[in-house]
């Protein structure tokens, strides 16, 4: 008796021990998953965080060095080009950072007239002769010699003019084609040269693409190449403007300006134009295509935010820059929609440069006598406004204000745009479409199978529908994309046609079983309704098939040829259709298992009482049972929103992935998964791409796990209901 006391307490003492362990493990596994949330959640805010909240200052840097004379450009941080107060000679100097002295490299010919630097930012500088000869020079080529430390001097290409111009203007475009402006006494000259050698090389051979002279006495500090060259915009102090293209004048027309002009500068793209006028105001004008050709249209307007802005520079990194000798500088970026402030008190000098200008590679130079000081705006100093991701906003290119999603540019000094509205359209607009398609036809099923299906058959009918979420939905979106979408380009007018006979099929077929012997009362359905509802649906298609052959009866008379003529809808073969059909059946067994299970979970005795008071089974179902079961099929609902939501592989394959804003079934779209999964790969760590890519990668997080959330919160209510009846 005792031994048998001993060995029960044994077992008691080890299943205490069993229990404690269990619980111990569930408690451990339940908190790692809340800090594996908690830890994804913190990384997409940490990552994404310096999109807004960057505090990065520019990149500073001093060293000793006289002040050059009478600097005409800085083409690197080391190397000027400046003029001799006495003889006006040119010459090239460079900082030795040893002695911090300026040591000439190279000694221009007195014969030279004219020297002008790319005004474009780059490094070609070119020279005029006496003898009217026009050499064009690129400092990456300038080698040092090994005598005397001098620089042999090799131009990259020679052009004989007719007359020596007074003036002249160069700006580089794609590194092979040279505009220069060139101001003579009868008329001002739009001289493009051209070389095919592509990178530029010592013995490029330049031929002349095209001259058009405009009148003369021409200020060529109005004058301003667009559209990477192609247009030359003219622009007078009280605003007006003539816009060329080739030979010939395109546009004239004013700008919307207060007061007279003071400055006029072509941003990073080309196609925008900064004008600065008396009252301090920065207007921006965008170049926009029309009807009638190009037009200068106004985007926005800022104010500059210190008093006394003297020098404005237009930065190759995209922006203004706009310098208050007394009190710091700005950093204007209308592509990006961000205003920073900078004071002098970051500068590690006793005593300001009087004056700045830009390199190239886009520092702010200046010298106190003492020093020289440079000051480098980087990318990851840049910001994003918050107005940039969500609402519309004026781009050039285009007339109003718009919502777009580029993170891709056409040319290489375009701006990238980042409205992220687009992608949450897009991707709203296919969880819609699959719920459309899918819930229906789950909550369906569950109804059928959970309250009129025989047991047996519930039990076998049940597995199957829920073994559809093992179908991998990669294979769900190459047959959308590969087969369906073309099918259905073809067959659209059938599929109008089947939500029209199919319900009619199906009453119909409802009402004959009614009328036939024995089946007038209800009771559960044993398995032979469904052989007679599957004739019916074969019926159902067939008649659809018949209806559309006869309605549009060849392959060039179909119901999309149709919708374009008569109705001017656009058609896109991987649309929204494709992606609601696809991604439905990805949707379905989520719906159904979670409708089913909160179906079955009302307590059969309330049914029963209403079938006693006289309810037929559908009464009962629509009045007792699906009341008790609604905030459970919400649920579903809801889970199943959120899965078509994250939803990558379809709509990746099935979609055209572009970003647009319209909900029309019949055109494409993007989602934010696959903008994650397209384009995350190649983005740059660190960068203002992948720091929005991140931003969009908290919302699919936040928004999921919120909808998730009250679905959860739902069912355990009404798991709560239910226990209390």
């Amino acid at each position: 008796m005792s031994s048998r006391i001993t060995h029960r307490s044994s077992l008691s003492l080890s299943r205490r021990w069993l229990d404690r362990l269990s619980t111990l493990a569930v408690t451990a596994g339940a908190t790692l998953v809340l800090l594996a949330i908690a830890s994804i959640f913190l990384f997409l805010i940490w990552a994404s965080w310096p999109l807004f909240g960057s505090t990065d200052a520019p990149k500073i840097s001093t060293q000793a060095s006289e002040a050059p004379n009478d600097l005409v450009a800085a083409l690197s941080l080391k190397k000027y080009l400046v003029r001799d107060a006495n003889e006006q000679n040119i010459r090239l100097v460079s900082l030795n950072s040893q002695t911090a002295q300026l040591e000439t490299r190279v000694q221009f010919s007195s014969d030279i007239h004219l020297v002008a630097a790319d005004s474009g930012g780059g490094t070609v500088v070119a020279t005029v002769s006496g003898s009217s000869t026009l050499r064009l020079y690129d400092s990456y080529d300038w080698q040092e010699s090994e005598n005397a430390g001098n620089v042999r001097l090799d131009p990259i290409a020679e052009q004989q003019l007719l007359e020596v111009p007074s003036a002249v203007q160069l700006r580089v475009f794609n590194d092979r084609a040279f505009h220069l402006l060139l101001a003579f006494e009868d008329r001002t000259e739009w001289l493009v040269l051209e070389t095919s050698a592509g990178p530029l090389q010592a013995d490029a051979a330049l031929t002349v693409k095209s001259r058009l002279s405009l009148r003369p006495n021409l200020a060529l500090e109005h004058m301003h190449w667009l559209a990477q060259g192609r247009l030359l915009l003219e622009l007078d102090t009280d605003g007006g403007y003539r816009l060329y293209e080739r030979d010939q004048l395109i546009d004239s027309d004013r700008l919307a300006v207060a007061g007279l002009l003071t400055q006029a500068l072509v941003l990073k793209s080309s196609y925008s134009l900064a004008v600065l006028d008396e009252t301090q105001s920065v207007r921006l004008f965008g170049l926009v295509y029309t009807e009638r050709g190009p037009k200068l249209e106004r985007l926005s307007d800022y104010q500059w935010q210190q008093a006394g802005v003297s020098q404005v520079f237009a930065l190759p990194l995209g922006g203004l820059i706009g310098i208050s000798p007394q009190r710091g500088f700005e950093w204007l970026d209308p592509d990006f929609n961000s205003h920073r402030t900078f004071t002098w008190s970051m500068l590690p000098v006793a005593r300001l440069p009087e004056s700045w200008t830009l390199t190239p590679d886009g520092n702010l130079l200046g010298f106190n006598g003492e020093q020289r000081i440079s000051v480098l705006l980087a990318p990851q100093n840049r910001r994003l406004g918050l107005s940039n991701l969500f609402l519309r906003r004026p781009y050039e290119g285009y007339a109003e204000p718009e919502y777009l999603w580029q993170s891709m540019t056409l040319e290489p000094t375009s701006e990238a745009k980042y409205s992220v509205t687009p992608l949450i359209i897009g991707t709203l607009k296919a969880a819609f479409y699959s719920l459309l398609f899918a819930a229906p036809l789950a909550i369906a099923a569950a109804i059928f199978t959970s309250y009129f299906l025989a047991s047996e058959l519930r039990a076998r009918i049940k597995p199957l529908v829920e073994l559809l979420a093992a179908i991998p939905t990669v294979i769900l979106g190459l047959v959308a994309g590969l087969w369906l979408a073309p099918w259905l380009e073809h067959n659209l007018g059938l599929v109008a046609l089947c939500f029209v006979t199919l319900p009619l099929c199906l009453l119909g077929a409802s009402w004959i079983w009614r009328q036939l012997p024995g089946n007038r009362a209800e009771a559960r359905l044993s398995g032979f309704e469904l052989l007679f509802s599957a004739a019916a649906l074969v019926f159902a298609f067939g008649l659809a098939y018949l209806l559309n052959a006869t309605i549009w009866p060849s392959t060039s008379s179909t119901l999309v040829a149709e919708i374009a003529q008569s109705w001017g809808l656009a058609y896109e073969q991987r649309n929204a259709v494709v992606v609601g059909l696809a991604m439905g059946f990805a949707v379905i067994p989520t719906i159904y298992s979670i409708s089913e299970d909160a179906l079955a979970a009302v307590p059969s005795y309330l049914r029963e009482g209403a079938l006693a008071m006289g309810a037929s089974e559908w009464q009962a179902a629509r009045s007792v049972v699906l009341p008790m079961a609604s905030p459970g099929i919400l649920s579903a609902v809801m889970m199943g929103f959120a899965r078509a939501i994250g939803e990558t592989m379809i709509v990746l394959m099935a979609t055209g992935n572009t970003a647009t804003m319209d909900w029309s079934a019949l055109t494409g779209l993007r989602t934010m998964a696959a903008t994650l999964a397209l384009e995350m790969p190649e983005v740059v760590p660190n960068s203002l791409h992948f720091q929005v890519l991140i931003f969009i990668a908290l919302q699919l997080f936040l928004f999921t796990f919120v909808l998730n959330s009250i679905a959860e919160w739902i069912r355990s209510s009404l798991r709560n209901k239910v226990r209390e009846l």
